[in-house]
């Protein structure tokens, strides 16, 4: 059976061996990478930046999903991409939005479905953190500027994933969260470095620091906190 491998990067999108090797686990020269992202005004001027970096590591097919100005996304284009890609790339972003379009209905599905075959998914910031079960927003990633929980994709379970966790001082919204929902795994990650999994498990880490947390007592508090290893 084929190893499942995500690629959550915690802030910068163009790191290049974790790009590097998601593009190898997608099939190098042969790799048929969908780029999903959001809407916004120059988003043209991104995909250039991502197919270089793809290019350098082999890939050179690349196509994008991404809502249209009206913020409708069209679904039968966007299976026919993602049931021909070797690789799925979820960018970074408002994460609402980002779980509106990408982490709900029928595109949930076919993101499990291509996973489930094998398909590596990457995720960048927003697109890291609405892949789990439990999908973790931080106040400063919100207008509500309160901490917030969604239903993700599900692609990792009992485990909650931080994004800019140094930049962002985001440790105490981790650990709320890990005691809100009670899940004794928790993963921050800092904007240069990437968690890899392999099939659900923290396999290594890339670039700078990926922090992990472990939960051994809600009623008391206690916790551990240790770096992940590269």
């Amino acid at each position: 059976m084929k190893d499942r491998y995500l690629y959550l990067l915690g802030g910068h999108s163009f790191q290049e061996e974790s790009n590097r090797q998601f593009i190898e686990h997608a099939g190098g020269s042969n790799a048929r990478i969908a780029l999903c992202i959001m809407y916004r005004a120059g988003w043209e001027e991104y995909v250039p930046l991502f197919q270089q970096l793809w290019e350098d590591a082999g890939a050179r097919n690349v196509q994008v999903i991404v809502p249209d100005s009206d913020g409708n996304l069209d679904m039968v284009q966007a299976e026919r991409v993602l049931s021909q890609a070797t690789g799925i790339f979820i960018g970074g972003g408002d994460t609402e939005q980002y779980h509106h379009y990408y982490a709900t209905g029928r595109f949930k599905e076919l993101l499990i479905d291509c996973y489930r075959k094998g398909v590596p998914i990457a995720g960048n910031s927003a697109g890291a953190l609405i892949l789990p079960e439990v999908c973790l927003i931080s106040p400063q990633d919100n207008v509500q500027r309160k901490l917030l929980f969604k239903q993700g994709v599900g692609l990792l379970t009992n485990i909650l994933i931080s994004v800019h966790y140094t930049e962002w001082g985001d440790q105490p919204n981790l650990l709320e969260g890990m005691r809100t929902k009670e899940i004794k795994h928790g993963i921050g990650i800092d904007e240069q470095a990437c968690a890899v999994f392999r099939n659900e498990q923290l396999a290594f880490s890339l670039g700078e620091a990926v922090h992990s947390i472990t939960f051994k007592d809600f009623v008391r508090d206690e916790y551990m906190i240790e770096k992940a290893t590269s």
